[in-house]
This record gives structure tokens, sequence and C-alpha cells, in this order.
């Protein structure tokens, strides 16, 4: 019997800590999509320009029913953290392929908020020369197949989360090996 937990326990800890493969990224657990997010604090924290602002300077915190806090971009995205990401560097490790998965989220302009406190916004260089949006210092990113509303990829190589509009993760509605 012992031997058995042994065995388990090594078996977690390798699955844990395994690398994060292109592959196995683009596959991330399909969840509920949610069509209609409330808006948690419907006040503009900044005020919005005449004009539209560019892709990626919107960020609206929402409650959803079964998620709870998170925050969405100005196309309905669920926004996402990155666990391998260093919110006190500066910048982003997901690069090449991940990027090409896990789209971040740029602007070229000042972020917009609502629900969300202006100070915890800001931007980072990428090595490509886009302004990706932090939150909290996390950048921010998009699962690339997900619709509005949907968070696919929730809890995906135990490093990729929901991010709430405190910056923190969110932690409901894991797959079942990660919770």
């Amino acid at each position: 019997m012992l031997v058995v937990i042994a065995a388990l326990v090594v078996g977690a800890a390798m699955w844990w800590q395994a690398a994060e493969p292109a592959s196995r990224t683009a596959q991330a657990p399909v969840t509920e999509s949610l069509p209609s997010p409330r808006v948690s604090q419907p006040v503009t924290s900044r005020a919005s320009t005449p004009t539209d602002p560019p892709p990626g300077t919107r960020l609206t915190a929402v409650y959803m029913t079964r998620m709870g806090q998170a925050v969405l971009d100005e196309t309905g995205a669920v926004l996402f953290r990155y666990e391998r990401d260093n919110p006190h560097k500066a910048r982003s490790t997901c690069l090449g392929d991940c990027a090409a998965v896990w789209t971040p989220v740029t602007t070229t302009g000042t972020p917009l908020v609502t629900g969300i406190d202006p100070a915890l916004v800001d931007t980072i260089k990428r090595p490509e020369g886009a302004k990706q949006v932090t939150l909290a210092g996390w950048p921010l990113y998009k699962f690339a197949n997900a619709r509005p509303g949907e968070w696919t990829g929730q809890g995906t190589d135990h490093v990729w989360f929901v991010v709430e509009p405190d910056g923190r993760r969110n932690l409901n509605c894991l797959p079942a090996p990660v919770q």
C-alpha cells in the first residue's frame, strides 16, 4: 500500500511540474460559455474618448454566474494571467507558439477601465515591440479560440488562470485534477 501511495505522489509531482508544450496548451479544456456576464462596478475609471479605442484597450470587471469575478476586453474575451510570468519583472514569458495559442492583450494607447482600479493597469513592451496590457503587474492574455464570455483554458497546465479585477488568479471552475 505504501508503494502505491508513493507512486501516486511521485506521479502527481511529475505531472504538476511538467513543461508546457504548445500542443498541450492548444487542447485546453472547453467550459461553459456565458453570453451575458454582469458588470460588477459600472463606473468608468478613466474618461472615454469620442472615438473607439484601439483593440485591447478596454478592460471591464464582470461577475459571471459560475466563474465569479473576471475581466473582459472590449470584444468580450475573458482574460487570463500566466503563472510563469513574474509581475515584478515587467516582461512576458509567453512567446512564439505560446503567444499563438494565448494571444497577448495589446494596446496602442492608454487602457480604459470599468470596475478596475486604474492604478493597477499598465503596459510592458513585448520583444516584437507591441505594448502588452498588465493588471497588477501580470501581463494579460486571451485564449485564441475562445468565444466572448467563454473561459476556455481555465487551469490549463496549472499555469493559466482567469484574472480577477485586482490581478489575483480566479480559482473557480478548474478542471478536476487542478483543484
